[in-house]
């Protein structure tokens, strides 16, 4: 059995969007059409909301529906009372209009004008309240009408252009929630990195980019994450290793390093396989360096905790290892100033010593983000 090309192409669109385009010439080089124009819209009281639409490349470069009143809600073909009567077969204008409606004429002027004739089309609902038409014209010139063979073409292309559709919105969903979520890791204060069982990178935010471009415990080499010394990168990856077939998905912990430049490492593995695709073993490694506690914005610290602006510089002091009289010498204020919003500060959160309250700071949502810029 002889695969059908065109069906190949449509699905082949839904993961390469620049694709439509040719693969809707190959419609009109089928069925005859000047033109072949798909579009997504949902219905907002008695106008269409275009959401999203493709054309056949002659149809794009003449730019020949970018007029009002064709491509948009303008269209009398998209009131809801006329496009609904199309839905789920191949309707043409006597289908669509009423006898009489002098919105059909009008438009097939304006149609002609830009050197459109005849129309048969299709629309589906592809989710609730959503729908895709499929419209294809003659040209102005062409005055055969579509043959009954080539209206069946119509009529078992259009679920799958449906498919197609549908395929397409999801996987550009995805790559658009991929990149956001790209956006937000990139805002942790811990550095994350995915990497295979023999701790090849595959993936790190930017906090782990900043942790291994600088000298350090850890560094990316050509053959992988590697730290200072051979039994330390052994032992780093005899962890790593053990973490990507854990079935049970504990997570191990690990230092690398020792000292100020030491680092704290979680991995764990994590399944990015498919049903159909079982991949190799992946591991997700969460590293903190002991010595790198960044600044806390006061303004997240004030909100969180309900504090004064000025109670909330010298909790992120104290965080940073400061004391109350280093913090008091630096503000340029007196020591007995700076204890009282302490006092403050501890009686507003609970925290009873100095240590119980740098221990809620650093577990705060405050700690977890990096600063704006």
């Amino acid at each position: 059995m002889t695969p059908d090309g065109l069906l190949l192409d449509l699905y082949a669109s839904a993961a390469e969007p620049t694709r439509w385009s040719s693969t809707l010439d190959r419609l009109c080089a089928e069925t005859g059409a000047y033109s072949a124009v798909v579009q997504a819209f949902s219905f907002d009281g008695a106008r269409a909301q275009i959401h999203w639409s493709a054309q056949d490349s002659q149809t794009r470069k003449r730019h020949a529906l970018s007029s009002a009143g064709i491509s948009d809600s303008g269209n009398p073909r998209l009131d809801p009372q006329r496009a609904l009567r199309g839905l789920n077969r191949i309707a043409g204008d006597d289908e669509l209009f009423d006898p009489g409606d002098i919105a059909r004429p009008r438009l097939q002027q304006q149609l002609a004008t830009l050197g459109l004739g005849q129309f048969i089309g299709s629309l589906q609902e592809v989710s609730r309240g959503h729908y895709l038409g499929l419209a294809l014209h003659r040209a102005v010139e062409d005055r055969r009408v579509f043959s009954a063979p080539q209206i069946e073409r119509v009529a078992s292309l259009a679920p799958h252009i449906g498919q197609a559709f549908v395929l397409a919105d999801r996987l550009q969903t995805r790559r658009v929630l991929d990149e956001r979520l790209r956006q937000h890791f990139d805002q942790l204060r811990c550095a994350l990195i995915v990497c295979d069982a023999g701790g090849h990178a595959q993936w790190f935010n930017r906090s782990a980019e900043a942790l291994l471009c600088e000298p350090g415990s850890l560094h990316l080499s050509p053959a992988g994450l590697r730290a200072r010394t051979h039994a330390e990168t052994e032992a780093f990856l005899r962890e790593v290793a053990a973490a990507a077939v854990d079935r049970e998905g504990r997570v191990h912990y690990l230092n690398v390093g020792r000292g100020a430049a030491a680092l704290h490492v979680a991995a764990q593995a994590v399944n990015l396989a498919t049903p159909h695709c079982v991949g190799e073993p992946t591991v997700m490694l969460v590293i903190t360096p002991v010595s790198a506690i960044g600044e806390i914005p006061a303004a997240a610290l004030a909100k969180l905790f309900g504090l004064t602006q000025a109670e909330a510089r010298l909790v992120g002091a104290m965080v940073t290892g400061s004391t109350v009289e280093q913090y008091a010498q630096h503000r340029g204020i007196s020591v007995g100033t700076a204890r009282g919003q302490l006092k403050q500060v501890q009686s507003k959160t609970g925290a009873r010593r100095q240590s119980e309250l740098v221990r809620l700071v650093l577990s705060s949502a405050a700690a977890q983000l990096l600063a704006p810029g």
